[in-house]
């Protein structure tokens, strides 16, 4: 019998979370969910489990595994692991497949490079995909191989590339809809934040005015006054979108999931017990925002402004299954676009979501460097943003980045003179990322900057983010976080691990291992550090899960 399994790699590193442990996304759910669609035995697995009992791989036919740029070390160990004792063929996918070089270094069958609908559904109309998965590469048709975009495979002793795979069409995001039954081969999957992908793509295809391939724009004007679907290309072939993100040309201009998919996902989810639902996009604001352009690609990523009446439908139609409405299960949302943020969309979101975190890219104080790395918005719209939010009674995290293609130490200094204005304004928490060149981004060949402590100018913003960080969480202290137990905390006997149903830090607490799956009223009585805090249960709420 020919049987599937389809393995979580992403955000694994080296085999194991280090952080983000309470994440559970949507890419490989929909994969197990086409694979089942299109006939086959397929199951879903995060790679710790597989670790943990290696015998299970036996039970499979072929491997298909999902991972990011950052997994490359876990994909290594996980395909070793299966030739030593399935030997059967292994499929890629996920943002990592993009790294060609790693490609070239590991043992597969055929990879994905980009949106896996459009390639599996072609692989399985000519039959390719039956006899890969039965039989591997050998013996497959290669003129026939070669037709269908977005693949890459291994031919003899090199490997032959189709280019990126076309974007998916709105229907094919729609249904089928992602796995829920396999949540339950995630540990604690009740008290994960279980992301529901609600818009594919994004609306920024401005582009930075320069690339790593040395070309400078020429300010033709195409990607701020062009018609819609001009903007698609550029003149000088600079990709889409801020220079180190690769989702505009990947995943392309947003496209909405219809209403009943996402209500059927979701109820689906709050059936099995989750509590922390995250509807997924790179910007929740271009929600229903395509509805209003189509036929047109949505490529401005400031106008029109936010689509409210579709918001609206679809935040008050989710607020109505019962454990939603009665507070069992949790919505949030996370990144929005600060230019597409006004009173009449916070209004709006306020009514369903208020007191969740929300997301707010900044990146950079520094507006000639926002320009010149293609973002859509601009220090001042990010104060304003934050202002509107935290009127509505929204907690707003802000992400900085350091290392940036163009940067000054200029630029900087006006970050870290910045963070005092975010502190006023009541900003929760900072993350700050190092840049990262991405492949298929325009800024993919630049190199990847020393961390930030080991520059004498990035030092400074470091040490600021993190006193930031520090302070914040010290007005954590005596507040009561609702929260669902979800495991024994390894480092500490009797103590548990909790997370906050509206998302916050990670909290420890002292009681008896039977109330893992409960949740409780924590009040926050120590900081630990900068990502963890000790509270005392003041009272429990009900129990979503029986545990066995």
């Amino acid at each position: 019998m020919v049987r599937i399994l389809v393995v979580d790699c992403t955000a694994r590193g080296r085999g194991k979370r280090l952080s983000t442990v309470d994440v559970i996304g949507v890419g490989p759910r929909k994969v197990v969910a086409l694979l089942r669609y299109l006939g086959y035995d397929a199951d879903l697995y995060p790679v710790e489990k597989v670790f943990e009992n290696r015998s299970l791989l036996r039970e499979y036919t072929a491997l298909a595994i999902s991972f990011m740029v950052s997994d490359l070390k876990c994909v290594e160990r996980l395909i070793n692991t299966w030739n030593a004792i399935a030997k059967g063929p292994i499929l890629l996918g996920g943002p990592g497949t993009l790294n060609i070089e790693f490609l070239s270094r590991i043992d597969f069958s055929l990879a994905i490079l980009g949106e896996a609908e459009i390639p599996l559904l072609t692989l399985q109309r000519l039959g390719l995909l039956k006899a890969l998965i039965e039989g591997g590469i050998e013996g497959i048709d290669e003129e026939l191989l070669r037709t269908i975009p977005g693949i890459a495979y291994r031919s003899r002793s090199s490997i032959f590339y189709t280019g990126l795979a076309p974007w998916t069409p709105k229907q094919l995001i729609d249904s089928p809809i992602p796995g829920v039954e396999e949540l339950k081969h995630y540990d604690f999957y009740w008290a994960c934040r279980v992301y529901v992908e609600v818009v594919r793509g994004c609306s920024n295809f401005r582009r930075p005015q320069f690339d790593s391939r040395g070309n400078e724009c020429i300010q033709c004007g195409k990607c701020y006054r062009g018609r819609y679907a001009e903007r698609l290309t550029c003149p000088l072939g600079i990709p889409p979108g801020c220079g180190y993100c690769s989702v505009p040309l990947i995943h392309g201009p947003p496209r909405s999931r219809s209403l009943d998919s996402i209500l059927n996902e979701v109820r689906r989810l709050c059936s099995i017990g989750v509590t922390r639902i995250v509807l997924s996009a790179p910007d929740f604001l271009d929600y229903g925002r395509d509805l209003l352009v189509e036929p047109e690609p949505l490529t401005d990523p400031r106008d029109p402004p936010p689509n409210i009446d579709a918001i609206d439908r679809l935040l008050s139609s989710l607020s109505t299954i019962p454990e939603i409405l009665e507070g069992r299960t949790a919505l949030m949302i996370e990144n929005l676009k600060p230019c597409l943020v006004n009173e009449y969309v916070v209004e709006v979101l306020a009514k369903y979501l208020k007191g969740t975190p929300v997301y707010i890219g900044l990146e950079s104080a520094s507006d000639d460097l926002l320009r010149r790395v293609g973002r859509p918005s601009y220090w001042e719209e990010v104060v304003n943003a934050i202002k509107i939010l935290r009127s509505h009674g929204f907690r707003v995290y802000v992400y900085l980045m350091h290392g940036i293609p163009s940067e000054t130490p200029e630029d900087i200094e006006r970050t870290v003179k910045a963070i005092d204005v975010l502190e006023r304004l009541g900003v929760e928490r900072i993350v700050l990322y190092r840049f990262t060149p991405l492949p298929f981004t325009a800024f993919e060949r630049f190199a990847k900057p020393p961390p930030a402590v080991k520059r004498s100018h990035t030092r400074k913003l470091y040490e600021r983010v993190r006193e930031f960080n520090e302070h914040a969480k010290r007005r954590l202290l005596g507040t009561i976080l609702k929260s669902v137990i979800a495991s024994r905390y390894p480092k500490r006997r009797g103590y548990l691990v909790a997370y906050p149903i509206l998302h916050g830090p990670t909290i420890i607490v002292r009681t008896s291992s039977s109330n893992i799956g409960r949740i409780a009223y924590i009040k926050i009585v120590r900081v630990v550090s900068d990502r963890l805090v000790e509270g005392t249960i003041v009272r429990f709420g009900p129990r979503v899960v029986k545990l066995h």
